[in-house]
């Protein structure tokens, strides 16, 4: 079952956040605009190579998006800032060792 989040407009809003996990997991984040509006706005990933930094990653959103976390990313957070009030669906996946 997903949990929702809701991710107001032009606002930075932490799907979710994790620190010191290095096991492999994806996601799968459903994007819908309780509106109608368009699905746009930015999504940022910022993980670490162990306990060192990569630069963050800035994602246009897309109506469905699958996202994968690595065996060394320590620190692993997804933020949205969309440009309209939206509604994410968060899935947990699983990932076979």
């Amino acid at each position: 079952m997903p949990r929702t989040i809701p991710c107001p407009a032009d606002q930075w809003t932490i799907i979710f956040q994790h620190a010191f996990v290095q096991l492999p997991a994806t996601w799968t984040l459903v994007f819908r605009a309780p509106d109608g509006a368009p699905i746009t706005g930015e999504l940022r990933v910022k993980r670490s190579s162990w306990v060192f930094p990569n630069s963050p990653e800035l994602l246009p959103i897309q109506p469905v998006m699958h996202l994968r976390r690595g065996w060394w990313n320590t620190f692993f957070s997804v933020q949205v800032k969309p440009s309209h009030d939206l509604l994410a669906d968060v899935r947990r996946g699983m990932v076979l060792l």
